[in-house]
């Protein structure tokens, strides 16, 4: 998932073997959760469920460019390629979406982040 944050972009990544990671295109980032905290494998075990549950939303892509401000992006990888969902923010936020749950997945991935960091 790539979305406008600040001055920036945050990508999240939620992979099947439980990987997750976030990515700021100021540099920094987190990698490794996935593997150190079960709670972050396990939303990022959530995430791609809803993302294979969601497959109908997504169309084929060669492009992985960011979204445009007030959108975010949803990237899903296949053995058949990489299948974009674009969706707008503000639907996001008040649930109208159909990507929405799927957002909220990768929002807690983030969240958890910041929980297990501070914690440290």
């Amino acid at each position: 998932m790539d979305w406008h944050v600040g001055n920036g972009t945050a990508t999240v990544l939620a992979a099947a073997d439980g990987t997750a990671s976030i990515y700021l295109s100021s540099g920094g980032g987190f990698i490794g959760g996935g593997q150190k905290y079960p709670q972050i494998r396990e939303a990022a075990f959530h995430a791609v469920h809803l993302a294979t549950d969601l497959s109908s939303q997504f169309e084929m892509t060669e492009e992985t460019d960011l979204p445009p401000t007030g959108n975010v992006n949803f990237y899903f990888t296949t053995n058949n390629g990489v299948r974009l969902a674009t969706a707008e923010e503000a639907n996001l936020r008040n649930g109208t979406d159909p990507l929405t749950a799927l957002g909220n997945t990768m929002q807690q991935i983030v969240t958890l982040y910041r929980a297990t960091n501070s914690q440290s």
